[in-house]
Parts: C-alpha cells; structure tokens; sequence
C-alpha cells in the first residue's frame, strides 16, 4: 500500500485533496451493478439544472459542465447513474456506467485550498516537485481508499505522468487493484485549474477480465478526452 507523504503547500486542517465520499460510492456501484440508495436522496433540482449531454458523434456523448468549465466524452451507450448529494469534500457531478461490462466513469469535482495561480506555479522553483507532490496524495487519498472500498488485497502504482494542460496542473494516475472479484484498473486524468479552488478528476474503474482491446482503448480515449478551459 502506498504510504504519501504530507501536503507540499498548506492546507487546512482535516480537509484532504480529492478526499471525496465519492470513491465509496463508485466501489459500490462496482460491486453491485447500478447505483442504489446510499442513505441519502439525491437532490433532484440538482439533477435538472445538471449541464447538458450533448451527443459528440454515433458512438459518444459529450458531457459539458458550464459551471466548472470542463467537457469529455464517453460511450453513448453507457447508462447514467444517480449521484450521492455533494459533501465536504466535493460534488460526483456525472457517474455513467457500461451496461454490458462491469466498467463506469466518474466525474468529480474536489474543493483544494489554496488555489495555485499561474505566475505563482511559474515562479516555484520546486514546481516538478510540487506536482509529484499533488501526485502521491492524490495516491493515497483516491486510490488507495478505492482499493479499501474495493476490498483489496493489494494495490499496484503502474504509472503517474503530467499532463500538458494550458488551463491548470494536469497528471493522470493508472493503478491496478486484486479485489475478491479479480484485478480492477482504477484510472484517472486529474486537473487543478489555475486560480481556483477546486480540483477535476475524471475517473475510470474497470474490470481487468474479459477486457478486448477495443475496450482498453476505449477507456484510454475518454480519460484524453477531458477539456478544461481557462476563465
């Protein structure tokens, strides 16, 4: 299990990066199939003043949050999933999910403090190691608790690389889990967004059994797919 080490620059007490109820949900629904009562009613206003789903082409749909400025696309067929109500520590704002292979997306949104301005990003001397940063407690604050959500027996780090990104801080994660189930991918792209206090995930968990090719790189071209713009 990954052990991460303490934050690069200050945050305040208690509140973790990215630490979202979010990634028990998304266990849940891998475990169960489509999402169900977590305890709490979701909030419909909020549902119906969700961004829209426009449809990208044939075989995707676009996802376009005007609130946070963020767009990707995922399989058209996929079946949207019900959300937990936004917490603490951040809002899923889309779940969708394969109805044939045990594979769904989650779009989350995470508050972070303080916000990391561009000029203040440049002048870091330690910028490198400030992202490596953000990267190992995005590692232990995600995806090592997914794997305990997951129940599993062990986690493996197979990749982290930066991002290039012209609206924020971008890396993606890529770990492999051994659940009673058989071994899971969780996957992310992630983005902090230059002044703001937030931080976008996008993220892919799947079964690693029975996956075509065709699937793999179906996951890979919606974890390139998420766009951020610049205020």
């Amino acid at each position: 299990m990954c052990q991460i080490a303490g934050p690069a620059y200050p945050e305040p007490a208690g509140r973790d990066l990215h630490e979202v109820h979010a990634v028990e949900y998304s266990a849940r629904i891998m475990r169960r199939g489509p999402a169900r009562s977590l305890g709490c009613a979701v909030l419909l206003a909020t549902l119906a003043a969700w961004p829209a789903l426009a449809r990208a082409d044939a075989s995707t749909t676009e996802y376009a949050d005007s609130q946070y400025r963020f767009t990707f696309r995922f399989p058209a067929e996929w079946q949207r999933q019900e959300v937990p109500i936004p917490g603490e520590g951040g809002e899923v704002r889309l779940a969708a999910k394969s109805a044939a292979r045990p594979i769904f997306v989650l779009a989350i949104v995470s508050p972070i403090e303080p916000a990391i301005t561009r000029e203040g990003f440049e002048r870091r001397p330690d910028r490198d190691a400030l992202v490596e940063e953000l990267i190992r407690r995005t590692l232990g604050q995600v995806y090592a608790k997914m794997s305990r959500d997951l129940s599993a027996s062990r986690l493996v780090v197979d990749e982290t690389q930066r991002r290039a990104s012209d609206a924020g801080i971008g890396f993606s994660i890529h770990t492999t889990h051994t659940t009673p189930e058989g071994a899971t991918t969780v996957a992310g792209t992630h983005v902090l967004p230059f002044g703001e206090p937030y931080a976008i995930t996008l993220m892919v968990v799947a079964r690693v059994a029975g996956a075509t090719p065709t699937e793999v790189e179906t996951r890979r071209r919606l974890l390139d797919s998420l766009q951020v713009n610049a205020p």
